[in-house]
C-alpha cells in the first residue's frame, strides 16, 4: 500500500544541526585520547665518534637506565625480574621484539650487561643503545 504524503511538493529536510554538533564532539574527543604521552625517564645519553642514530625507532621496548642504575620501562621502574616478565610477554606477543636501552654514560657496564644477558634469557637478539654523534 503507498501511502500519498498529505503535501507531495514540499521537499523534506532533515536538521543537520544536532549532527554536526556530534561530529565536533567527536572530533574534540578522539584529538584529546589519542594525545600520547612519552614519558621518559632523563638519562644522559653517551656521545660516540662513530655513532649512528636509528632512522625508526618506533615498536621498540624502551628500557632506560638512570646514573642511580636503576631501570625503567616507560616511566614505570623495574628490577631485573619484572624486566624479564614483561620482556617475555612481549617476545610471545611478538617474536620480532626489537629492545632499545637509554643508557646513561654513568651507568656501570655490568648493568648493561646484565640487561643484554637478560635480553639473551627471553630470546630477544635485536638490541640497541641510545648514543648521540658527535
Amino acid at each position: 500500500m503507498k501511502i500519498e504524503p498529505k503535501y507531495a511538493d514540499e521537499d523534506i529536510e532533515v536538521d543537520m544541526s544536532p549532527m554536526i554538533d556530534m561530529v565536533f564532539l567527536l572530533l574534540i574527543f578522539f584529538i584529546v585520547a589519542s594525545t600520547i604521552i612519552d614519558e621518559k625517564v632523563s638519562v644522559q645519553i653517551p656521545k660516540a665518534a662513530y655513532a649512528k642514530v636509528p632512522k625508526d625507532t618506533t615498536g621498540r621496548l624502551v628500557i632506560s637506565v638512570n646514573k642511580d642504575d636503576k631501570m625503567f620501562i616507560g616511566p614505570m621502574p623495574v628490577d631485573f625480574r619484572q624486566l624479564e616478565n614483561k620482556m617475555a610477554l612481549e617476545i610471545e606477543a611478538d617474536p620480532n621484539l626489537r629492545i632499545l636501552i637509554r643508557s646513561g654514560k654513568e651507568v656501570k657496564y655490568k648493568t648493561n650487561e646484565k640487561i643484554m644477558m637478560t635480553c639473551a634469557k627471553v630470546g630477544a637478539s635485536d638490541l640497541i643503545y641510545s648514543a648521540f654523534e658527535e
